[in-house]
């Protein structure tokens, strides 16, 4: 190769390092430089959707900031535990406790005897004070077990 180099004129040597040196360049800048910027890139896309979830974080955290002073937790929370006290009272094991927005808590029994279900509903509304909103029972397979949803308001 470099006898073959140095048999090109002074003209041709010339030229070919010129072309050697700009297909260096070239291959620098295709898989060095190019592959960069398209990382830059998706680092400023991955920055702008990160930027735009700490938005919306700040803002759930002021609205819950806002609903701790007015109060409203505080009534779901106790909600949630007379529920729950409730439930351990009739011997039913909660399988979801879950607040809402509108002020009522979801609550879910799997597997539950029908009987310790209506003892509760029984306390839930007639001692405690409560309301049922809406109510979904299914069989769970066994005689005598149901499967319950239950959403409860408080008065």
């Amino acid at each position: 190769m470099r006898a073959w180099f140095a048999a090109q004129s002074p003209r041709d040597q010339m030229a070919l390092m010129l072309l050697s040196g700009f297909l260096l360049l070239f291959l620098l800048f295709q898989f060095a430089l190019s592959p960069a910027g398209e990382a830059r890139r998706q680092m400023a896309s991955n920055n702008d959707a990160a930027s735009a979830q700490l938005s919306r974080v700040e803002t759930k955290v002021s609205q819950l900031l806002s609903l701790r002073e007015s109060g409203d937790t505080g009534a779901n929370q106790n909600l949630s535990s007379t529920l729950s006290a409730a439930a351990q009272n009739a011997g039913l094991v909660v399988k979801r406790l879950q607040p809402n927005s509108r002020g009522e808590v979801q609550v879910r029994f799997e597997g539950v005897d029908f009987d310790a279900l209506l003892q509760w509903l029984e306390t839930v509304e007639g001692n405690e004070g409560l309301r049922i909103v809406d109510a979904s029972l299914s069989d769970a397979g066994r005689a005598g077990g149901v499967n319950a949803t239950l959403r409860v308001r408080g008065q």
